[in-house]
């Protein structure tokens, strides 16, 4: 199963051990440093879907977390290629989750959360639960990348 995942500004001094520990649990198709021209919005289309916590102003919270609290915006993209895996009930999303997406969120969130400075549930890790966020979020990158970047039409990613 295929999956995007985000290793958020908070996680850049920690990119490359961060990869490292990805890359046990899933093959890395590909990946990319982007920094974005209007980071914020990217954060809120990003979470447009994602509603966490059920919250109103969700996505205004996740970008205040992360723009420019940071030495830098820059994020790292990775395509991921998992083995498949059986759905658990996640509680607090109210929904069934393949269990080693949520295994590598969990381990991901846990051992980066004590590293990393001003942490914040969660300002580390994202990354997608199914094939319809996958599809989602691919837009918002390509979408993104097209216009926030100094990339041409061949900078954007068919996956």
């Amino acid at each position: 199963m295929k999956s995007i995942a985000i290793l958020w500004n908070a996680m850049n001094p920690f990119f490359e051990e961060a990869i490292n520990d990805i890359s046990k649990f899933a093959v890395i198709e590909s990946l990319e440093y982007v920094e974005f021209k209007d980071y914020r919005q990217f954060i809120k289309d990003i979470y447009a879907l994602d509603t966490g916590t059920g919250k109103p102003g969700y996505s205004d919270y996740k970008a205040d977390i992360m723009v420019d609290k940071y030495d830098s915006n820059q994020i790292c993209i990775l395509y991921l290629l998992l083995p498949p895996s059986e759905k658990k009930y996640i509680n607090r999303k109210d929904t069934f989750i393949y269990e080693n997406i949520e295994n590598l969120k969990q381990f991901i969130r846990k051992k980066y959360k004590t590293k990393v400075e001003n942490y914040n549930f969660d300002n580390v890790f994202h990354m997608t639960d199914d094939d319809k966020e996958y599809d989602f979020v691919l837009n918002v990158i390509n979408r993104h990348l097209l216009e926030n970047t100094d990339r041409n039409k061949k900078g954007l990613i068919k996956k």
